[in-house]
């Protein structure tokens, strides 16, 4: 038991278990790889030190048992060590007989340690209930719950585990509840997408990121990862295997988007610029496009609105302009929809605009097919580069096809709708019909608010 307290490794590698049902014998003594003894090492050091940690893993890497009975030693050993598990769902955190969930796994590992190893006093019908596994003499515990906005808030622990947390619900306000009952919280998950709380908490905060990537596995070769792409999609291998934020999105609407579509690009002051309105007071959107030398469409900028009136957000676009692209003569497109009333003079989105000088067209037709056309567009080539490309400054539409604009699990037509991806996708829909869509190619004008100074076209 004292070699036990003072070594860690010691204690996995002598008295631990892991299942694996792939296995001729299921059952598997817990001996650690190399890169799973620094991993040990790295929890421990970040539940001594109260230090947040994010780790972005592939499957079957051992990660959640690995933390787990981390968790259950220092609930063996360490008096004073309380512990929180989270997960989606509670089935996932809970559930007698099933070793997906969290808590049977600490079982399956409690009751293969050695009797004399076991809690004195440790009473199956007291101290091992659902949801919570109580230390008889200690008291040390560990307790679980599924993602919700108050998630561990009342309770005070030494660590907090956030498991699959790209998946949960209210994943940003259970991180915020957790952060004042434990300094350390685990964050874990295979990446899904970069739209998500846990591809925010990796890329745009401060924490810690530990990657457990199947390359560190002695058994995973090559030729074993050739074999995993025959079975797998390319979206599975990327969530699952080789941890990639931006290819991971199930039912992504623009498979065929990728790393050459975005381009650091350039504004060419003797080319007309498109700017593509989409309205709506949580998320309004406007996207800066320009047809280069070679036809190809490329969007410069993009204005992405939060909870504004039509009218603040058009002054904002209209100065961003003028500092962007000096000079610049505009053409104008919108969403149909834009004779909703949208202030409080009951003016029409078209109006507003109007009243700013501004004078959009815009053309009716189903989503699906200004969607056929971006797909469209992304596939073309034209002298060897794709005839549509995104400035790598325009963040929100870049992760709109990353994954943030996908279809409904459901199976229907059109995709989800999720501010502000679909408002980004929107604007870009209304410019690309209008300029490269069939009416375009018959000749046949798109509608027009009437300016003041106009003549009679054909608008």
């Amino acid at each position: 038991m004292e070699r036990c307290r003072r070594d860690i490794i010691f204690w996995f590698e002598q008295f631990c278990w892991t299942f694996d049902p792939r296995c001729t014998q299921p059952d598997q003594p817990f001996m650690l790889y190399d890169f799973q003894k620094q991993f040990v090492r790295t929890l421990c050091e970040r539940i001594e030190n109260g230090q947040d940690l994010l780790v972005e893993k592939s499957r079957d890497m051992g990660v959640s048992w690995m933390i787990l009975l981390v968790f259950q030693y220092y609930w063996l050993f360490r008096p004073g060590s309380h512990f929180h598990l989270g997960s989606r769902v509670m089935e996932f955190v809970d559930r007698k007989g099933d070793l997906s969930s969290l808590f049977e796994k600490l079982r399956y590992n409690l009751y293969r340690l050695p009797p004399w190893m076991r809690p004195p006093g440790f009473d199956v019908r007291i101290h091992d209930n659902a949801y919570r596994m109580i230390h008889p003499l200690s008291g040390n515990s560990i307790t679980g719950e599924s993602s919700n906005e108050q998630f561990a808030r009342g309770g005070r622990y030494k660590a907090v585990l956030f498991d699959e947390f790209p998946f949960w619900p209210f994943a940003d306000s259970a991180f915020a509840a957790a952060g004042q009952s434990t300094p350390c919280r685990l964050v874990v998950g295979t990446p899904y997408g970069k739209h998500n709380a846990f591809a925010r908490l990796r890329f745009e905060s401060k924490i810690s990121v530990e990657t457990i990537h199947w390359r560190l596995h002695p058994h995973k070769s090559e030729d074993w990862y050739a074999m995993q792409q025959q079975r797998m999609t390319a979206d599975e291998i990327a969530r699952e295997l080789d941890v990639n934020y931006h290819m991971s999105v199930r039912l992504r609407v623009f498979n065929n988007f990728g790393e050459v579509h975005k381009s650091d690009l350039q504004f060419n002051e003797h080319k007309k610029i498109i700017r593509a309105w989409d309205f709506g007071y949580h998320c309004p959107v406007c996207l800066f496009l320009q047809f280069d030398d070679r036809d190809r469409l490329q969007v410069l900028h993009e204005e992405v609105g939060h909870q504004v009136l039509l009218k603040e957000f058009a002054q904002n676009v209209l100065d961003s302009g003028s500092r962007l692209f000096p000079q610049a003569v505009y053409e104008d497109v919108c969403d149909p929809a834009g004779s909703q009333k949208s202030d409080k003079h009951q003016k029409t989105s078209i109006e507003i605009l109007n009243s700013m000088g501004v004078y959009p067209f815009y053309d009716r037709g189903r989503i699906m097919d200004g969607v056929e056309l971006i797909r469209m567009k992304l596939s073309e080539q034209i002298d060897n580069m794709p005839a549509l490309r995104v400035d790598k400054s325009c963040i929100k539409l870049i992760e709109a096809f990353e994954g943030g604009y996908r279809y409904p699990e459901n199976g229907g037509e059109n995709p989800t709708e999720e501010h502000p991806y679909e408002d980004v996708m929107d604007a870009l829909r209304y410019a690309v019909v209008h300029k490269c869509g069939i009416a375009t190619r018959f000749k046949r004008p798109s509608r027009r608010a009437f300016r003041p100074t106009d003549r009679y076209t054909g608008y």
